[in-house]
């Protein structure tokens, strides 16, 4: 404080732990373009060539290094944003906000990704759609990877245009954009698949709802 009035915060401080968490997102990418390509290609073609992805031969498929690294790397994009999420309620947790909302954001990415596979396995039984349900996982896991790289653009656009902590919450608001256009681009990628393979058109509305839509809009209800 300096004559009742709290002293200015460097972006820098501000934004730490969402710039580290950015650069383990950064090496982890350098690390799936390096040593797996395969899981590469897969992740770039969900993004602008989703037939290519259904197309490709069987020697084209990811290894198990390259899906652990992508799971990785979704975890990581929930613990950006969950620091991002602990920014703009620091006026509220107090201080160390950002470390508890990433920690809290991973811990949800790993409960997410853990409830997606017991679902999937469910409905793969039930509706006898293993390989549908599959490359439903597929496009998720390679989807969170562009979630992860638009955060981070998104952390160091914010860096670019801090203009005070007290902008916290303009802040949120602009990370809830990101997180909901990913959310429909994935959704129309999920649905493309649910076509491709034929799938019945109950099942397939019962898939995004269940596990897309609903959960999401429980999610930004429950942190909004």
């Amino acid at each position: 404080m300096f004559e009742g009035h709290p002293l200015p915060m460097a972006p820098l401080h501000v934004y730490e732990l969402p710039l580290w968490i950015a650069f383990a997102g950064l090496c982890a990418t350098a690390v799936l373009r390096v040593q797996f390509e395969r899981e590469w290609a897969l992740t770039m073609w969900s993004a602008h060539n989703i037939k290519r992805v259904w197309q490709r031969l069987a020697d084209e498929s990811a290894r198990t290094g390259g899906t652990l690294t992508s799971h990785t790397m979704g975890i990581l994009a929930w613990a950006l944003l969950g620091s991002l999420w602990g920014i703009e309620h620091a006026e509220t947790w107090g201080d160390g906000t950002a470390s508890k909302g990433a920690w809290m954001g991973a811990g949800l990415g790993v409960i997410t990704l853990l409830a997606r596979q017991i679902a999937g396995w469910i409905g793969a039984w039930v509706t006898l759609e293993r390989e549908a349900v599959e490359r439903g996982f597929e496009v998720d896991r390679h989807m969170r990877n562009w979630l992860l790289w638009m955060l981070i653009a998104f952390v160091f656009w914010e860096l670019g245009q801090f203009e005070g902590f007290e902008h916290r919450a303009e802040m949120g608001r602009h990370a809830a954009v990101v997180w909901w256009i990913w959310l429909v681009l994935k959704w129309v990628r999920q649905f493309q698949s649910l076509l491709h393979k034929r799938l019945q058109i109950g099942w397939g509305i019962a898939y995004i709802c269940t596990l897309e839509i609903g959960p999401s809009l429980l999610l930004f209800e429950y942190v909004g």
